[in-house]
């Protein structure tokens, strides 16, 4: 194995079997993913997007092939996910504090003074105690503050690799806007290995270093393009020629696909 790889996809399959029918969601996807690196998927909907990053999460099994991570032998890299429906996310009883300090409540090696502080850590590693009312409980927060909650929640068990299912699908345009932003400064302050679902080809090129793009269902891989653009980027990139040209490229290939 290879050590600037941390994750290994050989050959992974995905069935799921209904009462006259096999449906097939993920087929031969062969993909290494780099230590640090920035990848985004994107494709059509329903194309099994969410199937492969639960595969990944180890949240469902493969059919056939396997998954696989560096340095591993056991194949338990520890690994967070933050889902579109933040609602659905955070436990409405609890304040923003407390729900960011939901996975280690029941660390028994940890003192709730450790725990606390572990969340404090957190929160001013991420730069986010400004953008955040710690006190409040979700009914009370904004549609960013809760995945910025949820984000933060994810990151306090220290991962190897971050997995974001369209976590922006549901925030209005200038929220969404703020949140590429935050986002791509947490990933150059943690180093953490993030896999980026998106139905926004703008949105999915500006935070990549590598835009993965599938085909429909069942998904494979059918192009790779790399993003090369310096960091961190403004939303004055996306003027640029290049970007133009990257995004044309992916919007023509994608639009092959799915108009016959």
């Amino acid at each position: 194995m290879n050590n600037n790889i941390i994750l290994y996809v050989n050959s992974l399959n995905k069935s799921f079997p209904n009462k006259d029918q096999v449906t097939h969601v993920i087929k031969d996807i062969d993909l290494e993913v780099k230590k640090g690196e920035f990848l985004s998927l994107f494709g059509p909907n329903g194309c099994g997007k969410t199937t492969f990053l639960n595969l990944i999460a180890g949240i469902d099994l493969p059919t056939s092939g396997s998954i696989a991570f560096e340095g591993d032998e056991e194949n338990k890299k520890r690994i967070s996910i933050v889902f579109q429906d933040y609602d659905k996310s955070l436990m409405p009883w609890k304040r923003c504090f407390k729900n960011i300090l939901f996975p280690l409540e029941k660390n028994d090696r940890l003192s709730n003074e450790e725990k606390n502080e572990k969340a404090t850590a957190i929160i001013e590693l991420l730069g986010i105690r400004e953008r955040l009312p710690l006190e409040s409980y979700p009914y009370q927060m904004s549609g960013g503050e809760k995945q910025l909650t949820c984000i933060a929640r994810a990151l306090i068990t220290e991962p190897d690799i971050l997995l974001f299912d369209e976590p922006f699908a549901s925030l209005d345009f200038q929220t969404r806007m703020e949140m590429i932003t935050i986002v791509e400064k947490i990933w150059l302050t943690t180093k953490k290995t993030f896999i980026f679902i998106s139905h926004d080809i703008e949105e999915a090129i500006h935070l990549a270093d590598r835009l993965i793009l599938l085909s429909p269902r069942p998904a494979s891989i059918k192009h790779e393009y790399p993003i090369s653009f310096t960091r961190p980027r403004s939303f004055e990139i996306e003027s640029d020629k290049r970007f133009i040209e990257i995004k044309k490229n992916i919007l023509d290939d994608f639009t092959r696909m799915v108009i016959k």
